[in-house]
């Protein structure tokens, strides 16, 4: 009989998990922190079902369709130290913003050009269609065909304000399939968060929290953990910390192990603040362009985002930024500088592996990882696979259960 043992319970684990129990599979999920969940608490709100088509499914599959909450495509867009709001769910939505001038709204058209010229190439869950546009960084990309404004005040908040990292360290490739569909955005949220997700899944699987895997050997028939016997083993922690588990080099090959040596995270930093009233009633998020000199580079607003995660009447935001040197108290101080804000009470939380980083190459490293052979029973999961999305975690949890099943 299989059992199989799944070391991370972050959402791609518990995800393995849950599917490998539709499939008649045991496993054992072994999470070394109190709580499972991993970096659940930082999303806040999913893309288009058709870009998130595995997340919606696992919705569905959870019977949780019934909490599924619209979010009206609001944003705002800080200039020069004010906000201005614009409707995100279409390509005509930054015309109305100050920051831009007449040729560069002009050049938005000829992005949608762009766009529909490499559409075929651009799925999100097939990178390796398109890896002819892993070989630049966006800032490069957006400076030679649109422009510098374009860059500072498009493209580059779009990278920064959901992954936390620059346009200058950030492949084409990824910025290309997230400007696809950001050009007809459809935005929701489940009632509760991802973490109503996470309880769900950990509610149906043998989960071991607080039991971090000391080691892992092979067997002729298996595996052992932690002393334990398992038939497969699926490595579900984040990219950067698998070579520290006890045990894996043994595993891999010199070629996986240069892999995961190359696999680099941005450090997050996020300030929660409740407030007695919402700070901003008209959009689910600001962005911050790196030219306006901040740290933060994001605002989101829980209160607009799903109303019943919110006491009535009162306000809840997270102010976040990414980098070695992002500090909670530089965050509180520039939200301050953006809004009057009195907090009721402040919760700050930080991720030393905030969001996985995908430069230029990357994603061909990637591919030829997934072709590699390596030891039978051995699978891994993680956002670093596919991209910095909930929607990557999900789909390599769905994939290791599928390649476990055979």
């Amino acid at each position: 009989m299989r059992h199989v043992a799944i070391i991370g319970g972050g959402v791609a684990g518990l995800t393995c998990a849950f599917y490998l129990k539709r499939r008649g599979i045991e496993s054992t999920v072994f999470e070394a922190r109190e709580k499972p969940g991993g970096r659940d608490g930082s999303v806040l709100y999913f893309l288009a079902p058709d870009l998130f088509r595995n997340t919606f499914q696992l919705i569905r599959d959870l019977e949780l369709s019934g909490d599924v909450i619209s979010i009206t495509p609001h944003a705002g867009q800080l200039y020069r130290g004010r906000v201005y709001h614009h409707r995100v769910a279409s390509a005509t939505g930054l015309l109305a913003f100050k920051g831009l001038g007449i040729t560069d709204k002009a050049l938005l058209t000829r992005m949608a050009y762009l766009l529909s010229r490499y559409s075929s190439r651009l799925d999100f869950h097939h990178p390796e269609r398109g890896l002819e546009f892993d070989n630049e960084t966006v800032a490069a990309f957006v400076k030679r065909e649109l422009s510098q404004n374009v860059l500072n005040y498009v493209a580059g908040p779009l990278i920064s304000t959901l992954f936390f990292f620059g346009s200058e360290e950030t492949s084409l490739w990824l910025y290309l399939v997230l400007a696809k569909h950001m050009y007809n955005t459809r935005m929701s949220t489940v009632r509760g968060g991802v973490g109503s997700l996470v309880d769900r899944l950990a509610g149906s699987s043998k989960v071991l929290p607080g039991q971090g895997v000391r080691d892992i050997s092979a067997q002729s028939n298996g595996y052992v953990v932690n002393g334990r016997q398992f038939s497969d083993v699926v490595v579900a922690v984040p990219g950067d910390q698998v070579l520290r588990i006890g045990g894996i080099d043994a595993l891999l090959s010199i070629a996986d192990r240069e892999f995961f040596r190359d696999c680099w995270y941005q450090r997050t930093v996020s300030v929660n603040v409740s407030t007695n009233d919402p700070v901003d009633r008209n959009c689910y998020a600001v962005s911050i362009p790196r030219v306006e000199g901040f740290s933060a580079s994001t605002i989101s607003f829980h209160d607009y985002i799903d109303p019943s995660a919110v006491p009535d009447g009162k306000g809840l935001l997270t102010i976040t930024g990414g980098g070695p040197d992002v500090g909670s108290d530089k965050l509180l101080e520039e939200l301050r500088a953006v809004y009057s804000v009195e907090p009721e009470s402040v919760d700050i939380v930080e991720h030393p592996s905030g969001t996985p980083k995908f430069p230029p190459g990357r994603y061909r490293q990637i591919h030829e990882f997934n072709k590699r052979d390596r030891r039978p029973g051995l699978f891994f999961c993680g956002d670093y696979l596919l991209g910095p999305f909930v929607e990557a975690a999900v789909s390599t949890g769905v994939r290791a259960a599928q390649a476990i099943q055979g």
